[in-house]
């Protein structure tokens, strides 16, 4: 065995192409690094630029009513991901502001795809997808050609000859493509660690990353067993190339496809639907009379026993207002999981792409472990509302307390506006995110298991010896 692997490692030391390709993948997984941190640091810095510069604007309103100043409104930004800078998974595609306002719970919009040329025009540049994509296909590829050196050569059937057992020359080809592979992808991984700042971040990595040498690993040793089972064939090659692009790019794509046409669902329905329950609610800007607003009426003065809302002690705009606010989030929360729902049972459709490739599923585990996956936006969306319920419940609160039915000229004191504290959700954690990642870890194990038996499988049907 020991003599095998000697001879395997001397034959990739001559094969300067082999060398050549693994300083290359190598170099441009380290430049990737270094471009997603520069990235990532500028996105951040310019969010919490705007988001400090909004606040103070917030804070330094001058006296106004604060049913104006709930539609004045106020911007919200998205923050970072744990592992962005590594994976942006779904999040350039996704709104990073959400404009909050009286209401209304709006879509996030600027996305950071929308005003990057780069990404937008070469996809995404970060170290995981890449080490996924072009990582797993050199992989692939490597093994392939290592595997079948021998069959191509035509000297498979003497190396049986002088007493070569196939099993040990099926492990060292493995070996020896897992240490080219692992040499190309390691170097960008430790960058990577050195950029690790927490240890919620720190146990995402270690995930990540060892999932991520599985996945080479695995497409490493599926490469091998073509190349020993099939290696004899001049197509050979390239059907292993055909079967990669369509578990990886085609089969995925036509998924979503299904996905969306199975289960269609599209913001202007989901708008219309709301829109519809919203018409059986109260309303505080309806002209005229509505059943809701007359029966919450009727409700508040049977509660304070007087006849007109200006007996009132408060303020019953404000309570209308409130009111208003409350129906509304509640059509929001229904319509909205029922959406979600929906997207839910798409990602299931779209997961179905795990059967025919490794790779689809380490993207999915990768975009959990990043914390940049569909989940965090929709939490990012609903931190975002409830700060907005909250902020806007205030504002009609001291309203309905401090003035009087009627009076829209009445102002808050003069700095109140200040007493309202910044939007500052808090972050995904690793714990939350580990129980959402085990279904793509399942499937990695399976393909592990699957590429382990395709080695087995070659080796007991002795392909070095039926070679040609």
């Amino acid at each position: 065995m020991k003599h095998t692997i000697a001879l395997e490692f001397q034959l990739l030391l001559r094969d300067r192409a082999v060398g050549l390709a693994v300083a290359l993948l190598a170099a441009l997984l380290i430049i990737a690094v270094l471009a997603g941190r520069n990235a990532q640091y500028a996105e951040t810095a310019a969010l919490d630029e705007a988001a400090t510069r909004i606040q103070a604007e917030w804070a330094g309103q001058p006296p106004k009513n604060p049913h104006d100043a709930a539609h004045y409104g106020i911007l919200v930004y998205r923050p970072a991901a744990p592992l962005q800078a590594m994976d942006p998974g779904v999040l350039p595609y996704q709104g990073a502001a959400v404009f909050l306002e009286a209401h209304r719970r709006n879509t996030p919009f600027l996305s950071p795809a929308s005003v990057r040329a780069a990404d937008g025009r070469f996809g995404s540049t970060r170290l995981s997808p890449l080490l996924q994509l072009a990582g797993g296909f050199f992989a692939l590829v490597i093994g392939y050609l290592v595997g079948a050196r021998e069959s191509r050569r035509g000297i498979a059937p003497l190396l049986i000859g002088v007493g070569a057992r196939p099993a040990n020359l099926i492990a060292a080809k493995a070996l020896m493509t897992f240490i080219l592979v692992f040499a190309a992808a390691i170097p960008a991984l430790c960058l990577a660690a050195s950029g690790v700042s927490s240890g919620d971040e720190a146990s995402r990595f270690l995930v990540l990353a060892i999932a991520s040498l599985t996945h080479l690993g695995t497409l490493a040793a599926l490469g091998v067993a073509a190349g020993i089972g099939f290696g004899v064939s001049r197509g050979g090659l390239a059907a292993v190339t055909l079967l990669w692009a369509l578990g990886v790019l085609i089969i995925p794509r036509a998924l979503d496809i299904v996905a969306e046409q199975a289960l269609p669902s599209t913001r202007t329905a989901l708008e219309a639907t709301i829109n519809a329950d919203f018409a059986r609610g109260p309303d505080m800007h309806a002209e005229g009379s509505s059943e809701s607003n007359e029966a919450l009426k009727q409700a508040v003065l049977a509660e304070y026993d007087v006849d007109r809302l200006e007996d009132l002690p408060i303020n019953y705009d404000a309570l209308l207002a409130e009111a208003d606010e409350a129906y509304r989030g509640g059509v929001y929360d229904r319509r909205l999981a029922e959406a979600d729902a929906r997207r839910r049972a798409q990602d299931s459709i779209r997961s179905l792409s795990w059967a025919f490739s490794p790779t689809p599923a380490i993207l999915d585990l990768s975009a959990r472990m990043a914390g940049s996956h569909a989940d965090y936006q929709r939490s990012f969306d609903d931190e975002a509302e409830a700060f907005r319920r909250d902020l806007v419940g205030r504002l009609n609160q001291h309203m309905a307390e401090n003035s009087r039915t009627g009076d829209w000229s009445w102002t808050a004191e003069d700095g109140y506006f200040s007493s309202f504290e910044a939007f500052d959700p808090p972050q995904p954690t690793f714990a939350r995110d580990l129980p959402g990642a085990l279904p793509a870890v399942a499937a990695l194990t399976a393909w592990s298991f699957v590429a382990l038996l395709g080695l087995v499988f070659v080796g007991q049907r002795q392909r070095f010896g039926r070679a040609g």
